[in-house]
């Protein structure tokens, strides 16, 4: 009776992919986008394609989850492998439920995870962090997707948005945890040298914590540092190019994830990122992009109308590019009063001065600057 019972649990819990699988018609763009409207529903309008009028491919639009394939067509018609109908679900998860938690520590790479555009690894990496796919065996990335397998990710992806982890932004505990402060990956160099890391320090500090278990956590995430074993907040000050030709290529390769405050007046000049790169930071689920102020201005010098100013501009800016709300802020040169915290209070559910300043609220987070001189010897030491 007992084996009985079991055979019995055994076909339900594998009936839903397989009933899912005989279902062997190909997907469409267009179909694709309607089918994740289980996810993400319609709420606005939004610009339509010249090829297609469809209310869904025009609110998908809006949100950046899908893009013109040539000129401002959507070609609808165009089958989806089964690698873009997962990015897809991932940005519309990221809409849907942006507080749900990707823990890097339950990321398992499926056999076939090299086949994944280099551009798409991490969001397809981090969908198995939250059971939006199934680890074992293969994938088969390139190939077209069925209706039935695009419903069966569906499904898991809704009981991800229903049963995930997910966090509080604009909460902390009373944890201590390493909360570290970058600038450049490069060598030192210049009138600053206490602002640069080299890349392989860099690269030997992401893989001491990917080696030991470390939990990756955002500003938003803080909520569930007592949670995880051992939790970190990697983060990123002004936005300079090296942040997406070094650090991004790194953390990428560790499954560890970063924020990155960004001088907003600065996106797109020379030595800093570009709109491309911060989408594209942004889009794989290894960045959050957030306010570092318009101008890089001291805060403290400012009116309470400029410190507003440099906030709301910041804040639409980088919205602009990533399509994410900007929830924390990491003050220039770390300089805080009550004005400021006031003002941030308006605009931000966290804010990040460096150590030793501030009382301690979600508004004066204290941060550790990380320099060149700190060897992976000292490292460990260091954290504590």
């Amino acid at each position: 009776m007992r084996k009985f019972i079991f055979a019995i649990l055994i076909i339900a819990l594998f009936m839903p992919a397989v009933a899912y699988a005989n279902e062997n018609t190909a997907v469409t763009r267009k179909s694709a986008v309607n089918m994740l409207t289980e996810i993400l529903p319609v709420w606005e309008t939004g610009t339509p394609f010249d090829d297609t009028d469809d209310p869904a491919v025009a609110y998908y639009r809006k949100k950046k989850i899908v893009h013109a394939i040539s000129g401002n067509n959507f070609l609808p018609n165009r089958e989806v492998t089964t690698e873009e109908f997962l990015i897809m679900l991932k940005r519309a998860l990221d809409i849907s439920c942006p507080d749900l938690f990707y823990d890097n520590t339950k990321i398992v790479w499926h056999t076939d995870q090299n086949e994944v555009s280099p551009f798409y690894q991490s969001q397809i990496a981090f969908l198995s962090a939250v059971g939006v796919y199934n680890n074992s065996g293969f994938l088969k990335p390139k190939s077209i997707i069925s209706e039935g397998m695009a419903r069966y990710y569906i499904s898991l992806g809704v009981r991800a948005q229903n049963y995930g982890r997910r966090s509080k932004s604009g909460q902390r505990n009373s944890r201590n945890l390493p909360i570290l402060m970058y600038h450049v990956i490069d060598y030192p160099s210049g009138p600053y040298p206490y602002v640069y890391v080299s890349e392989p320090n860099f690269e030997e500090q992401i893989k001491y914590f990917y080696d030991n278990g470390y939990t990756f956590l955002f500003p938003e995430e803080l909520s569930l540092a007592s949670s995880v074993q051992k939790p970190v907040v990697i983060t990123f000050d002004d936005g300079y190019i090296q942040t997406y030709d070094k650090a991004y290529k790194i953390l990428k390769k560790y499954n560890a994830k970063a924020t990155l405050f960004m001088v907003s007046d600065k996106i797109g000049e020379e030595y800093y990122c570009n709109p491309q790169q911060l989408y594209e930071m942004s889009d794989s689920g290894v960045f959050r992009i957030y306010s570092h102020t318009a101008t890089h201005s001291r805060l403290t010098d400012l009116s309470e109308n400029q410190i507003a100013d440099e906030f709301s501009r910041s804040n639409d800016a980088i919205y602009n590019v990533t399509g994410r709300e900007v929830t924390a802020i990491a003050y220039p040169y770390g300089s805080i009063n009550q004005t400021v915290i006031g003002q941030a209070r308006r605009f931000y559910k966290t804010g990040f001065s460096v150590i030793d300043k501030g009382a301690g609220t979600v508004y004066e987070i204290p941060r550790t600057t990380i320099d060149d001189s700190i060897s992976i010897i000292r490292f460990p030491l260091f954290l504590r």
